[in-house]
């Protein structure tokens, strides 16, 4: 494979990471993206990056996770090819929203997320760095997801893990130089799915100091915009996940068999034609009663969530 095999049509975005593009290749016109990186001798954390990417992507194969398609060195530059995803981020989709997601149209696409986490976890990997830029979004009605960008994603098993991602983002473990696993995954989830809910932060701060500081030691700032129509068991979903110790939090099984997103859940695999059977450990109620249970608790409360719930 090289990169005469491809037109170069887009430039999509450029950072630290390299430059990435969107291209054609040429036998077909197939659209596909190339994420383009220089190669640096003597910055091992790039390279480390690189690696990481390649080896995650290998590995992970599902609906809702960018599929890898190859990676080669060419002219002291390092090329992924990766599908592409025809409907930009869901960064992108919010940033132009001038309400919030219905609680429908959020929860659609958070079972789909929540599918490929779960997947990512089932391998032991974390991603490290979830947030709305790293969930692309295609299909024709752009409502299909795909999680992406794994150059930060950890072995669990790997040592020395230390913070990354985007810091609004990042569970307060992380900040704190604490170890962290799975769960700290799940606390971006919780982000991620208040946001869509609100369009609002659940840690909204203006300096990196202030955002540590309110992620570590604050309670999140949830559902504060007027006429928010969010349910309360969703509301509850949200919390949990942003609970600050992270063995209170639900896994990814947890959540894709809790009765609020389960019927999101069924309609991703209508809607998508999955034909596999789901797991069958997914249904075991051992995993899922000590949640279910909590969750049962938290509906009984008449008290603001933020006071009984987010603590």
């Amino acid at each position: 494979m090289e990169t005469g095999n491809f037109d170069f049509e887009t430039l999509l975005g450029e950072g630290s990471f390299g430059k990435v593009y969107l291209v054609k290749r040429r036998k077909d016109g197939k659209p596909f993206v190339i994420k383009a990186q220089e190669q640096n001798a003597q910055n091992e954390i790039i390279n480390k990056m690189i690696k990481a990417e390649v080896e995650c992507m290998q590995i992970l194969r599902h609906p809702n996770v960018v599929a890898y398609h190859g990676a080669w060195s060419e002219s002291s530059k390092f090329f992924i090819l990766m599908e592409y995803a025809t409907n930009g981020t869901l960064k992108n989709l919010l940033d132009k929203q001038k309400s919030p997601l219905t609680e429908n149209d959020a929860m659609y696409l958070f079972a789909q997320v929540v599918l490929g986490v779960n997947h990512i976890h089932s391998n032991n990997i974390l991603h490290r760095d979830l947030k709305p830029d790293n969930i692309m979004l295609t299909g024709r009605m752009g409502d299909i997801v795909k999680i992406g960008d794994f150059g930060l994603s950890r072995d669990l098993q790997e040592s020395n893990m230390s913070h990354a991602g985007s810091y609004y983002y990042i569970a307060p473990e992380m900040l704190q130089k604490k170890p962290y696993d799975f769960k700290s995954d799940i606390w971006s989830l919780g982000v991620i799915l208040h946001e869509m809910l609100t369009l609002d932060l659940a840690f909204p701060a203006t300096s990196m100091e202030e955002i540590i500081e309110m992620i570590c030691r604050n309670k999140p700032r949830l559902f504060q915009r007027e006429q928010l129509d969010v349910s309360k068991e969703t509301k509850i979903v949200v919390c949990k996940m942003l609970i600050k110790e992270p063995s209170r939090r639900p896994t990814t099984k947890q959540l894709i068999l809790c009765p609020y997103l389960l019927p999101f859940v069924a309609k991703v695999y209508l809607n998508l034609g999955r034909a596999y059977s789901v797991p069958d450990e997914l249904f075991d109620l051992k995993i899922f009663q000590p949640y279910l249970k909590s969750c049962d608790k938290s509906s009984d409360q008449t008290k603001d969530y933020n006071d009984n719930i987010c603590t």
